[in-house]
């Protein structure tokens, strides 16, 4: 009787504790994970793309448009300093 109180730890039961053990820690990688790739994903964004959202939402003029364009190709291409 006294070797079927214990017989469970000894046929696997460790596995059990490893699992208790891991789980937390497991699940709470994978939840910060989550969270950082929904965060980063807002940021995925080219400056040229929220300008361009900018000036289809009305929110700055063609003028304004087209020199802010034109300074962000400028310096994507090394012309200015």
């Amino acid at each position: 009787m006294y070797g079927f109180d214990h017989g469970v730890w000894m046929l696997g039961g460790w596995i059990v504790m490893l699992a208790l053990w891991l789980l937390p820690f497991v699940l709470l990688f994978v939840s910060i994970k989550v969270f950082f790739e929904r965060f980063k994903a807002g940021t995925d964004k080219s400056a040229l793309e929220i300008l361009e959202l900018a000036y289809a939402s009305g929110k700055i003029g063609r003028e304004e448009f087209l020199r802010k364009r034109d300074d962000l190709q400028a310096r994507s291409s090394g012309d200015l300093p």
